[in-house]
């Protein structure tokens, strides 16, 4: 059920961010692994691209430490985001923080 919740998340900020050349076809969250599993239609891609993610959780957000893709230029573009913006998302604060924070 949270792995709908957080896609349903995902989903709506890549539609606010304009990317519509982006679909998420797949997710999954593993909270012990501390991983997320996406596999992402491209436009442009022949077929879906996988994506993992590992990731920590603070008391002031989500960082995403490393990302691998099946695409290998497309890894470089993830490596290249981190260093730049550091891939630090802020979670919310009161209940619904302290909920995401336990359940990831």
């Amino acid at each position: 059920m949270i792995d709908s919740v957080i896609r349903k998340a995902l989903e709506a900020r890549i539609a606010a961010q304009g990317l519509g050349w982006l679909k998420l076809r797949h997710f999954e969250l593993r909270s012990a692994e501390k991983k997320l599993l996406l596999e992402l239609d491209l436009d442009g891609e022949p077929a879906p691209v996988q994506l993992t993610a590992s990731y920590r959780v603070a008391a002031d957000g989500l960082t995403i430490e490393t990302v691998e893709t099946s695409k290998r230029w497309l890894t470089e573009v993830a490596h290249l985001a981190l260093a730049k913006h550091g891939g630090h998302f802020d979670l919310p604060g009161g209940l619904v923080g302290t909920m995401a924070r336990a359940i990831l």
